[in-house]
């Protein structure tokens, strides 16, 4: 299977022409699916009917996960068989019958309060070494605000941790291949060392910050997004609870403590109107102020 996917990898980006930030996001997308095919269809990817196909993509819409990013699973699928098809691997594309995705208008994400959040933080089990990772993790999306992808693709040298007393910069490269710093300080910063000292954890700083539990390779988005439900869900939260729902509660309270706009958005990573980026415009003076208002199991950072 690996040789058919360096095949298909080669294949759109040398003859198609992909972006190599494509290339990198179909592959990603057929191995997620190839996972699942031998995980839970126990099949051979490569003999998957449509509807097996399509219970993937509705496993992936289990998950909560954007409709961009599940439109992007559907490209890729389609893409790959109809590779496969042309190899003369398969007769046929089982892609081509699946349905076309159609965009629901869907209510704004909702936001959780400070003491919900803190309570789904103290649920988790610190004195295990997935509990801890996961705790950390939460922290990150809670207090930083980042997106999913974002934590996932964390490497340990992007943690900086000679910044000043309890004060370390965590390099995030967002989406297309922005970047932006954020201070981790006080608590998160304490965490962060305690997570990385620990004996499971990561040491080389080309590995991934957040490894998964059996592989040296990155705890990957879908496991992440599945973790934080069903974490909010045992520690009896009544609002359905995602990294999406802690990104939006992160920019929410600090709107609240009346941390300017322009820091938000530039913490956030979101691009203005006028501008690339809003955060080249923001001081680090300011960036570090407005992390202090923010707060992470009962503790302020």
């Amino acid at each position: 299977m690996l040789a058919l996917i360096e095949k298909y990898q080669m294949q759109i980006s040398k003859i198609n022409g992909f972006a190599a930030s494509t290339v990198e996001t179909y592959c990603g997308c057929v191995r997620a699916f190839c996972d699942f095919a031998a995980s839970d269809l126990k099949i051979d990817p490569v003999t998957a009917n449509g509807q097996q196909l399509l219970k993937w993509l509705l496993q992936l819409k289990s998950t909560g996960i954007g409709f961009s990013r599940l439109e992007l699973h559907h490209y890729a699928l389609n893409s790959f068989f109809a590779f496969l098809q042309k190899a003369g691997v398969n007769r046929s594309n089982p892609a081509e019958g699946l349905p076309f995705l159609v965009r629901h208008s869907r209510e704004r994400t909702h936001c959780i309060p400070a003491q919900e959040a803190f309570r789904l933080l103290a649920s988790f089990d610190r004195e295990t070494f997935p509990g801890l990772r996961n705790y950390v993790m939460v922290s990150l999306f809670w207090a930083l605000g980042l997106r999913t992808s974002e934590l996932t693709g964390l490497k340990v040298k992007d943690f900086e941790i000679d910044h000043g007393k309890r004060t370390g910069l965590l390099r995030i490269h967002g989406k297309n291949k922005k970047q932006r710093a954020l201070f981790v300080v006080d608590r998160l910063f304490d965490q962060l060392l305690i997570y990385l000292a620990h004996p499971n954890a990561p040491k080389r700083l080309s590995s991934p910050l957040f490894l998964a539990d059996t592989k040296n390779t990155a705890i990957t988005n879908n496991r992440v997004q599945r973790l934080v439900k069903d974490q909010a869900r045992s520690a009896g939260l009544k609002s359905e609870v995602t990294p999406r729902v802690l990104r939006h509660s992160f920019a929410t309270e600090m709107y609240h403590r009346k941390v300017p706009l322009s820091a938000i958005q530039a913490m956030m990573g979101h691009d203005s109107t006028a501008d690339t980026s809003v955060y080249v415009h923001v001081s680090e003076k300011l960036r570090q102020l407005a992390l202090d208002h923010i707060h992470i199991a009962g503790g302020c950072l």
